[in-house]
């Protein structure tokens, strides 16, 4: 019986270590604790099967392991190639009986299914109720009948988003490609030819996730028909959007022949194809596309307006962006997203982006008639947030990195401006698909992949989007294996060296677990620190960048006389004074907040070198050049694109409350007017 290869991994990890924390086997091999949970409890599977003990946990965390398994790996029964069989759990499970119904031609009892997956009849009725749990997400029923056996039962559409899920589950689990072959005998060679020929028809390159699964769905997806399962003709297609696509030309390349196809069944077909993810294609000066790279670039404009900030290469970003929200744009509209790939824990760093991104996204949602689900704005947060990491690159004497990345070029940008983020003296020369890497021929010295990939050098497995927690928990390992000379290591050899020079270490050994672990704390604590740091308006509007007036002449020096705390500091040049009033001299509405405050600014370039705010109260309002008559004048520096999110929400808040601003109007100090200002 089989374990997969990180399940081997943590209880051969355990046998040696059996002291270790859960927390300790989640940075040791990059994983969540509910991925640690989930293969221990594969793990226990196994030792039952071997009729031994399972391992358990103690109220302090520590993990109980039978002496009769250390005697089991004593004996040399360690090695993986001992181990006879993969355990699927009962989730995996119901998931294999969900695909045998959608995609066997025979008729399916219980016998069936116990005798496929080699499980008592008592785990076979368990396994079909978790499994009909799980068709009830997509408003479907398993059924039994005495003369047709378990089949899958409620609307045809439902059932097809249901066999693209699974489709793509079980090519996950370990060996998923092999359930495929054991228990359908689903031969994908043939499709998977036509697959790489569309390919090069279209000009496009698939992601490696859409190259495994497509020939898969799409054999699935003719057992359907030539069993009689067809959409229903009145499925809520644009036939005139759809048959006019390149997609659909080729589509023709995929129907076996002498199958005769309903055109609905056609236009399914291409939409496989366009909702396929891809790393790059030449789809960009298609005219079709117009309109949705308009869209983009309208949101792109909203974006900067709200949030203050300047996209640089803007084009290009445009350009990215759209091999994304091209297949997008037709999971959107048919409501063919399956699942979030992208949780709110994934951004955690990026909140106030993700909320600005929200309410500059409908562009995209009047185009596409729908509305976007949060996994697709949180994706664009990602990519925005990526493209505004500054890195300035010295290409001498850094590691050539590569980032192998399955999940499509927009993916691959993000994780490789966040590795160049985290490792900003490495160069990172490359972001390919796994087939791009198998024939990479060029040098390199590190490999960051999201798959396990064959390389003679070394390779860290991380997650296409990483948590705080993941990302200092690869920092900590890469720095402990590959550049141990510049970071914690040789900095507790040398702390050792001097001790033993002023005293008598009687346990060398003991002195370096306890230091390693005192450095361990203090990064932690540091990295608590960096990440728990907030930039709010206390940060940004300091009492002494606040002036009061009565009056002033004109909304030009309205602005000079605002910015004077900011020149004065050298936060700004005098270039950056003449941007922001050359800027206000329209009739534009976005630099306003609220009824009664302006926030002009402008690109970092124009001579921003801090992050700051500034504020000038008048008693007596100004009108500026379009008519709108304002009170408080808060010229905003941003240089660092990020950094003034929480402190403009804030600003936005105090605008839009009418009190707030009343009591600021009628402050009679400085000191006054801080207080409003933060609520204290």
């Amino acid at each position: 019986m089989f374990l997969d290869v990180r399940s081997v991994n943590l209880l051969n990890e355990l046998i040696r270590s059996p002291q270790m924390k859960n927390k300790e086997l989640e940075d040791k091999f990059k994983l969540s604790r509910r991925q640690i949970t989930y293969s221990i409890e594969k793990i226990n599977q196994w030792l039952e099967a071997k009729s031994l003990l399972p391992i358990t946990k103690s109220r302090n965390g520590n993990f109980i392991i039978d002496k009769k398994i250390f005697e089991h790996f004593s004996e040399g029964n360690s090695n993986s190639d001992n181990v006879e069989e993969y355990i699927p759990t009962e989730k995996e499970r119901a998931l294999l009986i969900i695909l045998y119904l959608l995609g066997t031609k025979e008729d399916v009892s219980l016998f069936h299914i116990i005798s496929l997956l080699n499980i008592s009849k008592n785990t076979g009725v368990s396994d079909i109720k978790e499994a009909v749990e799980f068709v009830k997400k997509y408003s479907l029923s398993i059924v039994y009948t005495r003369s047709e056996g378990y089949e899958i039962i409620g609307d045809e559409l439902q059932i097809r988003k249901l066999l693209i899920e699974v489709v793509k589950t079980v090519l996950d689990f370990y060996n998923g490609h092999k359930y495929f072959e054991k228990i359908l005998h689903l031969n994908i060679s043939v499709m998977t030819e036509k697959i790489k020929f569309i390919e090069k028809s279209l000009n496009t390159h698939l992601t490696d996730e859409s190259y495994e699964s497509l020939p898969y769905v799409i054999e699935l997806i003719f057992t359907r028909i030539e069993q009689g399962h067809l959409l229903n003709a009145d499925f809520n297609i644009n036939l005139e959007e759809l048959a006019d696509t390149e997609e659909y030309l080729v589509s023709k390349l995929l129907i076996k022949e002498n199958m005769e196809l309903p055109v609905t069944e056609r236009i399914w077909l291409t939409l496989q194809l366009l909702t396929s993810n891809v790393r790059s294609a030449d789809i960009l000066t298609d005219e079709r596309i117009n309109d949705l790279k308009s869209a983009i670039r309208q949101m792109l404009g909203q974006f900067e307006k709200r949030s203050c900030i300047f996209i640089e290469e803007k084009e290009e970003i445009l350009d990215k962006l759209m091999l994304h929200m091209r297949p997008a744009y037709y999971r959107i509209k048919y409501h063919l997203t399956l699942k979030d790939q992208f949780s709110v824990k994934m951004i955690e760093e990026y909140l106030e982006l993700n909320e600005i991104v929200a309410s500059t996204i409908h562009p995209l949602e009047d185009l596409i008639g729908e509305k976007f689900p949060p996994s697709e704005i949180a994706f664009i947060t990602m990519f925005i947030a990526g493209q505004l990491i500054k890195q300035g690159e010295e290409l001498n004497k850094k590691k050539r990195a590569l980032v192998v990345c399955t999940n499509g070029l927009t993916i691959s940008k993000i994780m490789q401006q966040t590795l160049k983020e985290m490792f900003p003296d490495f160069y990172f020369a490359e972001s390919l698909s796994l087939r791009q890497f198998q024939d990479y021929q060029l040098d390199y010295e590190i490999v960051f992949s999201t798959i396990p990939v064959q390389s003679k050098k070394p390779m860290y497995l991380i997650n296409p989007l990483m948590t705080l927690s993941e990302k200092e928990a690869l920092r900590r390992q890469v720095i402990n294996t590959v550049d141990k000379e510049s970071y914690a290591t040789i900095k507790i050899n040398r702390l050792i060296e001097t001790i033993k020079e002023n005293a008598i270490v009687t346990d060398e050994m003991a002195l370096v677990t306890s230091l390693s672990k005192l450095f361990q704390e203090v990064q932690k604590k540091e990295s608590k620190a960096i990440k728990n740091a907030t930039y709010g308006l206390k940060q940004f509007l300091p009492s002494e960048f606040i002036q009061i007036r009565d009056k002033v002449a004109t909304w030009q020096e309205a602005i000079t006389i605002a910015c004077e705390p900011l020149l004065k500091r050298n936060i700004i040049k005098l270039s950056y004074v003449t941007a922001l009033i050359e800027e206000n001299n329209h009739k534009h509405v976005y630099s306003f907040l609220g009824k009664s405050m302006a926030i002009p600014h402008a690109a970092p370039e124009k001579g921003v070198s801090a992050d700051a705010f500034a504020m000038l109260i008048l008693k007596n309002p100004v009108t500026f050049e379009n008519g709108h008559k304002v009170s408080i004048i808060t010229p905003l520096a941003i240089y660092n694109q990020n950094r003034h999110l929480k402190a403009l929400s804030q600003l936005v808040k105090l605008a839009e409350e009418d009190k707030k601003i009343s009591r600021l109007l009628g402050s009679k100090d400085v000191t006054a007017a801080w207080f409003v200002i933060n609520g204290c």
